[in-house]
């Protein structure tokens, strides 16, 4: 019996190997590996199977029956920048048919009675490059400034040492440097530089090919704004059929410069703020000025 046994242990030890049966007859079939693998192959489906039944019903709870999940966003295209067209400049008159253009831009940025009486002459383009181009040069404008001129006579009071000019003569002039004072800068200077294709082609008239009408109206500023402020009362000398200033630091001064000093001290220096805000915004605005 134990040598029956220990045959019986190689036998089944050569089959678990794979041996080859034995001689006498064919050995009984033994259990195939894939029959060996069943109960892992249903405990693996099992697994499976309970995987997608808890997928399922985790479905089933967010979505609910019948529900398809929701669609993904849509892809929201950027729209297209606006494509903003430039408007065309606007089209300005000719020389000859500027003046209700010039009005209409210069009555906007004012509301003082003289400076719109002034605007009722005629040819203003004209005027305008005449009357800075002789302060430009040192000229008085009074031909071209004619409107703007008062109308009562000069006047001087006290005698020998204590002649100076009379306070009326100097309120002669109220209006113009009111009008001055109240003109607004930035707006005076849009005004010319929109209305300066004809300011530039009333100027060219004058026939000064060394100098633009930007030039000009620069150097006429300039010019207005240097001139000295002199003390009260401004004292005179009397000559012949006229007056002369007795500091002769005045006295010398170019005729534009004295026109301004009619003004009186106060109002001069209301001009002259005027003037240099205005070359000032205009400087900074760039070429041509």
């Amino acid at each position: 019996m134990a040598d029956d046994e220990v045959r019986t242990d190689e036998i089944e030890e050569d089959d678990d190997w794979g041996g080859e049966p034995d001689e006498e007859g064919p050995a009984e079939p033994e259990a195939s590996d894939s029959a060996a693998s069943a109960p892992k192959r249903n405990t693996m489906l099992a697994v499976l199977v309970a995987v997608l039944i808890a997928a399922g019903a985790g479905w089933y709870f967010v979505y609910g029956p019948g529900k398809p999940p929701p669609p993904p966003p849509p892809v929201v295209e950027a729209e297209p920048e606006p494509v903003v067209e430039e408007e065309p400049e606007p089209e300005l008159p000719a020389l000859d048919a500027s003046d209700p253009f010039l009005r209409s831009l210069f009555a906007a940025i004012t509301e003082n009675p003289d400076a719109l009486a002034w605007l009722l002459g005629d040819d203003l383009a004209r005027r305008i490059a005449v009357a800075t181009d002789n302060v430009a040069d040192g000229m008085s404008p009074r031909r071209a400034l004619a409107p703007l001129s008062p109308t009562n006579s000069f006047r001087a009071e006290g005698e020998g040492e204590e002649l100076h000019v009379h306070p009326a003569a100097f309120a002669r002039y109220d209006a113009v440097a009111a009008a001055l004072e109240g003109a607004d800068s930035p707006g005076m200077a849009r005004v010319i530089r929109e209305a300066l294709p004809i300011l530039d082609a009333a100027y060219a008239e004058l026939g000064r090919p060394d100098r633009t009408f930007a030039g000009a109206l620069l150097a006429a500023l300039d010019r207005i704004a240097a001139v000295p402020v002199p003390e009260s009362p401004v004292l005179l000398d009397e000559q012949v059929l006229r007056y002369e200033y007795r500091d002769a630091a005045l006295e010398e001064l170019d005729d534009a410069s004295k026109h301004l000093l009619r003004f009186g001290p106060e109002n001069q220096a209301k001009v002259q703020e005027a003037a240099r805000g205005l070359a000032e915004r205009l400087r900074a605005g760039g070429a041509p000025f």
